[in-house]
């Protein structure tokens, strides 16, 4: 599976496709802000909504970063039941591929990927009442940081509770740098998918938090809490490679942090830009990633983190300068190997290009 696969990858993860069900239920993180209960009501409205909505409709993906403007569309049938059969939307002679993503159980509210418990300890949350959005009445939530600049938009149906859009903001509350929309949407009074498109077989094992102290003894890195006000929620391993997953978020932004042994190979990062830290390549997209090796650790950092905030937390980490590597520490380095179990969108990648 070349790069630009394991992109698509995690972008459909990051907008709350397909991802390994979290594990934050138990957990309790600190509320630093007064929210507005209205707002409060309608978020969990949204995070419950999939699970009891069925619906047809049109999304599209924009990130924007130095690189410019990054898009996807996607077809999505959503049935409440089962889960969502997900398409890009192609050409007439080049239709988009299919895959499907089961419903899974969750052990924690969820909006568009972010835990919202991190989201209330992380920002203020203000109701700001009644707009539209594509036809529909919906109600518009706000996002504040510390300083009262603006951090996120939801647009949430008032009928239904589902999250009709979402846009993310720079740390100048002004930039935007990530949007979700749906710009058609059909709910539906039942759904069955038939013919179900197919999934990945996944060897993800959870490991919650429970065993992060001994990870740590074990030689891997996996801090609490990032810059950028990240925190650690969940942790997964590939059993079949010895592969470990690392969530982050803030409740709005998400980080993945995957490390596995060996030796990163600088071929496997081709069309990727060096940065000022010799051995760290970066590629902004959608999502963002960032590959670096120390200590006999291959970090393979993916987000949807703003450049400023991926800067910071990249440079939190230690790095290695790189050293030339020979053939047989080239076979273990490939970095693709790393997202295959995240979630079967890689069906899709060769049509988002």
């Amino acid at each position: 599976m070349s790069l630009s696969r394991l992109a698509v990858l995690v972008s459909t993860a990051l907008i709350g496709f397909g991802m390994p069900t979290p594990a934050f239920a138990a957990q309790h993180f600190a509320v630093q802000n007064e929210d507005s209960p209205s707002a409060i009501s309608w978020l969990q409205k949204a995070a419950a909504a999939p699970d009891r909505i069925s619906y047809h409709g049109t999304q599209i993906i924009t990130a924007w970063g130095p690189q410019g403007a990054s898009s996807a569309m996607l077809d999505i049938v959503h049935a409440a039941s089962q889960g969502s059969e997900i398409s890009v939307v192609g050409s007439s002679s080049s239709p988009g591929a299919k895959s499907f993503v089961q419903r899974a159980a969750h052990s924690g509210d969820s909006v568009d990927g972010g835990p919202l418990a991190l989201l209330r300890a992380t920002y203020q949350l203000v109701y700001k009442c009644c707009t539209d959005t594509i036809g529909r009445a919906a109600v518009l939530v706000e996002a504040l940081r510390d300083d009262q600049t603006l951090a996120a938009r939801f647009w949430i149906d008032k009928a239904t509770g589902l999250l009709l859009q979402r846009q993310l903001f720079s740390a100048d509350g002004k930039t935007m740098v990530r949007a979700t929309v749906f710009t058609e949407l059909e709910i539906e009074d039942s759904e069955f998918i038939g013919h179900l498109p197919p999934t990945t077989p996944s060897a993800v094992e959870s490991l919650g938090l429970g065993k992060v102290d001994n990870l740590r003894s074990e030689g891997w890195v996996c801090s609490p809490q990032l810059p950028a006000s990240l925190k650690l929620y969940d942790v997964h391993q590939d059993t079949t490679n010895g592969s470990l997953q690392f969530s982050y978020s803030d409740g709005l932004f998400n980080v993945s942090l995957f490390e596995q042994r060996g030796a990163l190979d600088p071929a496997a990062v081709a069309g990727f830009t060096t940065t000022q830290t010799p051995g760290v390549y970066l590629r902004y997209g959608m999502p963002s990633y960032v590959v670096w090796s120390s200590g006999g650790i291959v970090y393979t950092l993916i987000g949807d983190l703003p450049p400023d905030m991926l800067g910071q937390v990249v440079g939190s980490f230690p790095h290695d300068i790189p050293v030339k590597l020979t053939a047989i520490q080239r076979m273990g380095a490939g970095l693709a190997k790393i997202a295959t179990w995240l979630t079967p969108m890689g069906a899709l990648s060769s049509k988002l290009g």
